[in-house]
């Protein structure tokens, strides 16, 4: 069975989900260490160390510099967020199994490896300009809409 979990509360996510059209279980882990435990979600304590563990190894916080911040902003405002908040996350899927009343957790993937489960990037990836995510100087980079964005500028 597939559940998704975000670290947004869940009154967000059921809208969001409904807005969507979605109907699969999605969860909340707000306030809990469930996105920390698996790597997908930096600390303000990492963050101030510049480095964290992701994709099994260890790697450097990164944010763009003040003078070309304005795309960076304006795509984590797509997402309902501020850019410090979204700057956090990390892509992370987890498979688990339950056999005799233990839980198992038996495979993760992270970052590039995800890319399988994203239907629409096997399709971009294979389109003349692949995402197109990089346009140009001064590109904001919001190349992906939602398919209530469609007419929308």
């Amino acid at each position: 069975m597939l559940w998704a979990v975000s670290r947004a509360p869940l009154a967000k996510i059921q809208a969001y989900r409904r807005r969507m059209g979605w109907g699969f279980p999605w969860a909340s882990s707000f306030g809990s260490d469930f996105n920390g435990d698996f790597d997908v979600f930096l600390t303000g304590e990492q963050e101030r160390a510049g480095v964290f563990e992701y994709n099994f190894r260890e790697s450097p916080v990164w944010s763009p510099p003040e003078d070309v911040r304005g795309p960076f902003d304006a795509w984590a405002a797509t997402t309902g967020t501020d850019w410090a908040t979204y700057a956090r996350e990390r892509p992370g899927m987890s498979a688990f199994a339950l056999e005799d009343g233990a839980v198992y957790h038996t495979y993760s993937a992270y970052s590039r490896g995800l890319d399988g489960l994203w239907g629409m990037y096997q399709w971009l990836d294979r389109a003349p300009r692949g995402r197109n995510e990089a346009r140009g100087p001064g590109d904001p980079l919001n190349w992906f809409r939602r398919h209530d964005e469609y007419d929308a500028p």
